[in-house]
């Protein structure tokens, strides 16, 4: 009982000093309201914000803590202050050469009748894909510098019914531009095949960054100064550079060839990597403005656009171990306030994968999840399990944890003090 006591207090402890972090400048309601919800979606491994508000033990009825978190998420504006926290904080895990993924997704509200401006979506997990209420949402993430775990940087929860919005390419170049704003550096961006526009395209080189994109079969370059269709292209060439990788769980060997080409709208030229045997059903093409001048070059390309699963992983993993298409808050301010500081549970998450080799906590958080696998490509599940395990045993909040936080400080100004007058 002492070890399981032990180790409860020490994530505990670990969730508030991060929530500090965040919260640096902000009003002292404010800085409580973060800290619950940080806590309170580890500990109940949920979205819902009944479970959030039991797992803080608060003195007082419980449908009074409901009605406080959601007055505050309601109400939480100070974003500005915790971006910038954050920022810094994912800056911390990510290369000097960052990687980026985007990619959109959706939830489904098959049941909800008074969510605002309920649209109707494309749902990614059925096989026939049929449209269901729900809302679109896009996401941005950077891969870190060590395990290559996905990093959230932007989500946004979106309906085409709402009166502000514009268009889903719009939503594209704001999380393009709050990746720039979180890296801060030149960036490769990598995008899917729905990505595959002009004006994105020039978007991403007009910042300044490398764009690695997969092409649709329908497009028309220049080569050599003669029009041709990429399709004919791809057919030509037969695949130079050999290589051996991993694909939806199976070894595969491919076949890699590359070339230079001009874009007739804009007269730009990029290069097009040819991939052969990955895939029977689809011609697997890719563009970027990178250079390749080695086959090695190539290789590299290939293997950072597949790390695309990386962030589909990411959206199965908060779907399943936090329900997150369970929402129950309504207005889509709501929603998205309540997703972007689950973005934070998330990007916490990752610290502590990225620290799995190094730091104690990690190791032990891995041992309560009780995986039966020993590596994994994305580990957020077994986290939030091994995280959701230590915490689920609590029977009290984390008020007292941010007491001990006080006191300490208070010594501190205290001692301080005394050195002066000596």
């Amino acid at each position: 009982m002492n070890y399981f006591t032990t180790i409860t207090n020490e994530m505990k402890r670990e969730s508030v000093n991060f929530s500090k972090k965040m919260s640096k400048g902000l009003s002292k309601p404010n800085k409580k309201f973060l800290g619950d919800m940080i806590y309170g979606i580890s500990a109940s491994k949920d979205i819902k914000i009944s479970l959030i508000a039991k797992q803080l033990h608060e003195s007082i009825k419980l449908d009074n803590t409901i009605e406080r978190l959601c007055l505050h998420l309601n109400n939480f504006e100070d974003k500005k202050k915790v971006n910038e926290n954050y920022y810094k904080y994912v800056r911390t895990m990510v290369p000097e050469y960052p990687i980026g993924i985007f990619d959109d997704s959706d939830i489904t509200k098959v049941y909800g009748k008074k969510f605002e401006d309920l649209d109707l979506v494309k749902d990614a997990s059925d096989p026939k894909e049929s449209y269901k209420p729900g809302y679109h949402m896009c996401n941005a993430v950077v891969l870190t510098k060590n395990m290559k775990q996905p990093t959230p940087v932007y989500s946004k929860i979106y309906s085409s019914k709402s009166n502000d919005f514009e268009s889903a390419n719009t939503e594209t170049y704001k999380s393009i531009e709050a990746f720039r704003e979180c890296v801060g550096r030149k960036s490769l961006m990598v995008f899917d095949r729905g990505y595959d526009d002009n004006k994105l395209f020039k978007y991403v080189l007009s910042g300044g960054d490398d764009l690695l994109v997969r092409l649709k079969k329908n497009r028309t370059f220049l080569f050599k100064g003669k029009k041709k269709k990429i399709e004919e292209s791809y057919n030509s060439h037969k695949g130079k550079i050999k290589m051996n990788l991993k694909f939806e769980g199976i070894e595969k060997e491919v076949f890699v060839s590359y070339t230079r080409a001009i874009l007739p709208s804009d007269s730009q030229e990029y290069t097009l990597i040819y991939v052969y045997g990955l895939s029977e059903k689809e011609k697997f093409i890719l563009l970027t403005n990178k250079e390749i001048k080695e086959a090695n070059d190539a290789i590299k390309l290939v293997r950072t656009y597949l790390d695309r699963w990386r962030i589909e992983t990411y959206h199965r993993s908060i779907k399943d171990e936090y329900n997150y298409e369970d929402i129950r808050v309504r207005s889509l301010k709501a929603i998205n306030n309540l997703t972007y500081i689950f973005n934070l549970v998330i990007g916490h998450i990752i610290s502590l994968i990225e620290a799995m080799d190094r730091k104690l906590l990690s190791i032990k958080i891995i041992e309560e999840s009780k995986s039966l696998r020993q590596t994994v490509g994305v580990w957020i599940s077994q986290f939030a399990r091994g995280i959701n395990t230590m915490l689920v045993r609590s029977v009290v909040g984390i008020k007292e944890f941010f007491k001990e936080s006080k006191k300490r400080i208070d010594n501190e100004i205290i001692i301080a003090q005394l050195s002066l007058q000596i």
